[in-house]
């Protein structure tokens, strides 16, 4: 039993709730994560730099192949390929947060002007956030962009349609008969026996 004074599991446990996010992008963009040693959670793991136990880890990783998110290659033990399936999400502005400390810095100064300190960790997050969104936001304007031009074939072909029925018609007029007749290909129509 916890006392007062005690730290709690759950205080020094970091729940990464980006993680499932982060692993469809990191998939997205950098394609099927391959190791031919059977080691391929283990390299995801550490590209989308995931804080957690490597348990919880395996356990999300199966759970997304489980939910049809990812698809991995598995042989006995070992799993040598994940590859993202569908479309990957929009990302939201806070979804590439964090999830432990800031690492490299550097502090940068100029004679007569105020020191700047550089997180670059930080940096590039920021910059796959912006490269992440840019991408989904050009996507998404693809699709509308396709969508528009499907509808306009679409109405270009039910146009045709109707006006080569018109033309039919007109000729059906002119000959007296219709011209699927004459097009089936009956001997009849043609004039010939089969004998």
């Amino acid at each position: 039993m916890l006392q007062s004074g005690d730290v709690s599991l759950e205080d020094e446990m970091v729940r990464d709730r980006t993680a499932r996010l982060r692993i469809r992008q990191f998939l997205a963009t950098s394609g099927p994560v391959v190791d031919p040693s059977g080691y391929a959670t283990g390299v995801l793991k550490d590209a989308i730099g995931y804080s957690g136990s490597s348990v919880a880890f395996i356990q999300l990783i199966a759970t997304m192949d489980r939910e049809g998110e990812i698809a991995r290659e598995i042989r006995g033990k070992r799993t040598y390929k994940i590859e993202g399936l569908g479309v990957p999400p929009t990302p939201s502005a806070g979804a590439l947060a964090p999830a432990e400390p800031a690492g490299a810095k550097a502090t940068v100064a100029v004679p007569g002007q105020p020191s700047i300190e550089i997180d670059y960790k930080l940096l590039a997050q920021a910059l796959i956030r912006e490269l992440l969104v840019t991408t989904a936001a050009a996507q998404e304007a693809q699709a509308a962009v396709s969508s528009v031009d499907e509808d306009k074939l679409q109405a270009e072909r039910d146009e045709y349609a109707r006006r080569l029925e018109l033309a039919r018609a007109q000729l059906d007029e002119l000959l007296g008969q219709p011209i699927s007749v004459g097009l089936r290909g009956d001997d009849a129509a043609a004039g010939r026996t089969t004998d």
